[in-house]
């Protein structure tokens, strides 16, 4: 994706507020704290739309008006779905059909949030697809749409640039995914404690990451800690100068933390520097040796020994598994 972004918002008559406002705070935050702009555009068919909670939205930029480049993102909010399944936003989605397919042959990636999917479905875009929705949808968009295939128990689904996400918060949690994986873990982590909502990963990926893990205290002085540790892995700072980072003594230090997250800062450091080695281990062309120098350990053995400490495994094991899967992989493509 672009540098710099564009997020559109498609709103149909009846959408749902949570679902909007949602997934718009997360790119707003994201814009403040991290690298990367991201500019909100609001459209719809029409310059003025009437929210299912009742709420007027007026002067939106019209479709015939909106500019996108490969690369931005189009976001369908969830709407009343009783009210689609009883046809009364077909006139609407008739009229903003085109729009989607145009958009994406352009090159733009489109989403959905909660009942967003079945504008998504109804204008032929998920057809040949995997996606999600509001649980109570599910069973209908089975039925309904038999060319797409609906998974359930998924917070979102991402297939052939289209995104889809399950209830209405959900939306939040796809939103934090797109930026984690523009971002990385440390802004996201940052936008989701500023927005003071827990980081939930979708259950395809390994449930667990010391990035976002133990990241719901509300100590600001070792969140700043953790953010230089999580910024510097390879880098084996003292007490003394993480100390200077969140501005307290080591005596304070070392028990806030320990407060706050439940490990030490030893253990905290590990962590990090063990995820850090996982990433690197994706890298065939890295060497153990070179591994353990980007990731501060003094040699590929001492890699091994906190690697086996933290996780109970090797990283032998770890690179066994990727090459199982790469074929399982391959062998399914075939």
């Amino acid at each position: 994706m672009n540098s710099e972004q564009t997020i559109a918002f498609l709103l149909l008559p009846r959408v749902h507020l949570m679902d909007l406002s949602g997934a718009a705070q997360v790119f707003y935050e994201a814009s403040r704290l991290g690298t990367r702009q991201y500019q909100l555009v609001f459209t719809a068919a029409e310059s003025q739309v009437l929210s299912e909670q009742g709420l007027q939205l007026s002067n939106l930029i019209t479709l015939d008006q909106l500019r996108l480049k490969k690369g931005d993102l189009l976001l369908v909010p969830g709407i009343d779905s009783q009210a689609f399944m009883e046809g009364k936003l077909e006139e609407a989605i008739h009229r903003v059909k085109p729009w989607l397919k145009a958009f994406y042959d352009l090159g733009v990636f489109l989403g959905s949030i909660c009942s967003g999917a079945l504008i998504l479905a109804r204008a032929g875009m998920l057809d040949g697809r995997k996606c999600t929705t509001h649980w109570k949808n599910i069973e209908y968009m089975r039925e309904q749409f038999p060319d797409v295939t609906v998974l359930e128990d998924k917070l979102f689904v991402y297939d052939q640039r289209i995104f889809t996400s399950a209830g209405m918060s959900s939306g939040i949690d796809m939103s934090l995914s797109i930026l984690e994986e523009q971002q990385g873990p440390v802004v996201t982590a940052k936008v989701a404690r500023e927005m003071v909502v827990y980081l939930r990963r979708n259950d395809s990926d390994r449930q667990q990451t010391i990035y976002l893990d133990y990241r719901t205290h509300f100590n600001p002085a070792i969140h700043k800690v953790q953010d230089y540790i999580i910024s510097h892995p390879e880098k084996n700072p003292t007490l003394e100068e993480l100390g200077s980072v969140g501005n307290l003594s080591v005596r304070n230090l070392t028990r806030l933390f320990k407060k706050a997250t439940g490990h030490t800062i030893i253990e905290f450091k590990n962590s990090v520097k063990v995820e850090m080695a996982r990433s690197l281990l994706h890298n065939r062309n890295l060497t153990l040796d070179a591994i353990a120098r980007q990731c501060g350990f003094d040699s590929a053995r001492h890699l091994r020994r906190i690697w086996t400490q933290t996780t109970g495994t090797t990283p032998k094991s770890f690179q066994l598994g990727l090459r199982d899967s790469l074929h399982d992989s391959d062998s399914a493509a075939r």
